[in-house]
């Protein structure tokens, strides 16, 4: 009876142990539970991949995991000179529903993949031709009294025709003949640079082309965003423009302004066609509509001559007629080029997060009823060369900001929203992209969308 007894206090001895240890499994660090998922797109020289990563509660991520789009990127680090085929946009990547949807800029096509919203794996579904050449941003909105469908809006770039130096060493791209021109006039390449509408059948995952909305001249440039107003009733366009950079003495001779166009939208139709520009203010990339009304947007400039680099962030409203600037912005020393490129707004509407291209710097603007006020600028650490930091995504809890390290590092960046702005926090290296580490150009990541559980 001694060793039965001794035997049985042993057991359950284990078996508590082995109880115990099946709550800590079940109960792990709730600041790495999953929370959400990640995606962005590798847009490298060949097959455009889409990279999903698991969110964790303390802003982590892991668990990488790429997927084929079956479609190209569009880098080319031979492109552009000391560009290394760089170009920009906002809005690369869309959930809508159960599914995500992506640009291919290479490919002239957009993706769509069936999404898990359990886990956040994606199954690729088809490939769509986007009706122009490199898109690269994608706006959605609900079509009134339909159930599950959406008109979608492509923006297609084209190309971004860019001035760099000046001088004896002064180099234009695409080439001298280009720029040489009347560019204001219509060209054939013009239907190339575009909008173009489609419907996206969020039951069945089927998008579906409708029409070309509007076509933009050469002078300024094809689409950078698109982005429907909170109510949908307005769309606005971001355009190029043509930068002049790699100097301190930007040249209007050179430069030609970048625009913001509003249009009215109703039933899948544009109408009443308006624009902000302004000479010396080129490259406008990012901007996000106002969360209360549809009449003010921020947007970010990256080119800009010398006498406006206050205009690194311009605050745009539109009346229904006109759209003008009330009012204007750096995002660090007066002095400093600061290339903001990226915005993104939190979901309450009062904190606007600004990226810069060249300083890698994550500007903090705290919103009001009358502009903006700037509040924190925090660069980033770890690996960050000169020209890398691109697209910005904000969880859904505000309480962390990823910063794409697009074009050299290849990482996403953490920032965590302090009260006074964003701080930075820590950085993930992609292993997709890994073998181009420190390549300017290799991948020029697209997009950044991600959802939580």
């Amino acid at each position: 009876m001694g060793y039965q007894s001794k035997l049985l206090k042993a057991l359950v001895a284990c078996s508590i142990l082995l109880f115990q240890g099946c709550i800590k499994d079940h109960n792990p660090d709730p600041s790495i539970q999953v929370v959400g998922y990640l995606y962005t797109t590798t847009n490298g020289e060949d097959i455009n991949q889409v990279v999903k990563f698991s969110r964790h509660a303390d802003g982590s991520l892991s668990d990488e995991t790429a997927y084929p789009t079956n479609s190209k990127g569009g880098a080319d680090v031979k492109a552009g000179g000391d560009a290394h085929g760089d170009f920009d946009a906002q809005g690369a990547v869309q959930i809508i529903g159960d599914y995500l949807l992506n640009t291919n800029a290479g490919g002239n096509q957009i993706s769509v993949y069936s999404l898990n919203k359990s886990n956040g794996d994606i199954a690729f579904k088809s490939n769509t031709i986007s009706g122009g050449t490199r898109p690269v941003s994608i706006a959605y909105t609900k079509k009134s009294g339909i159930d599950d469908e959406y008109w979608v809006v492509v923006g297609n770039q084209w190309n971004n025709p860019n001035v760099q130096k000046d001088g004896a060493a002064i180099e234009r791209y695409p080439d001298n003949a280009f720029h040489a021109q009347d560019l204001t006039q219509p060209d054939a390449t013009d239907n190339e640079r575009n909008i173009q509408l489609f419907t996206f059948n969020a039951k069945t995952g089927a998008l579906s082309p409708e029409k070309q909305l509007d076509k933009y001249v050469r002078e300024n440039g094809g689409p950078t965003t698109v982005s429907f107003s909170p109510d949908g009733k307005k769309l606005a366009v971001a355009t190029w423009g043509i930068a002049h950079f790699a100097t301190k003495l930007t040249s209007l001779d050179e430069q030609h302004p970048s625009r913001v166009y509003v249009y009215d939208f109703t039933n899948g139709s544009v109408s009443n066609r308006r624009y902000f520009e302004e000479a010396g203010i080129s490259g406008t990339i990012g901007f996000n509509w106002a969360i209360l009304g549809n009449s003010r947007l921020f947007v970010s400039n990256f080119n800009l001559i010398p006498a406006k680099l206050d205009n690194s962030v311009t605050v745009l409203d539109d009346n229904g007629s006109t759209v003008a600037k009330a009012s204007n912005y750096g995002v660090s020393s007066p002095s400093a080029i600061d290339e903001a490129c990226w915005t993104v707004l939190n979901s309450t509407g009062d904190k606007l997060f600004v990226a810069s291209f060249q300083t890698n710097l994550v500007s903090t603007f705290n919103v009001g009823s009358s502009g903006l006020m700037l509040t924190k600028t925090e660069a980033r650490s770890g690996i960050a060369p000169n020209g890398d930091s691109k697209e910005l995504w904000i969880s859904p809890d505000n309480k962390y900001v990823y910063n794409l390290g697009a074009f050299q590092s290849f990482s996403i960046n953490l920032f965590e929203n302090s009260g006074s702005g964003a701080a930075y926090k820590s950085q993930t290296f992609l292993k997709t992209t890994s073998a181009g580490a420190g390549i300017a150009g290799k991948y020029n990541f697209l997009g950044l969308a991600g959802f939580d559980l």
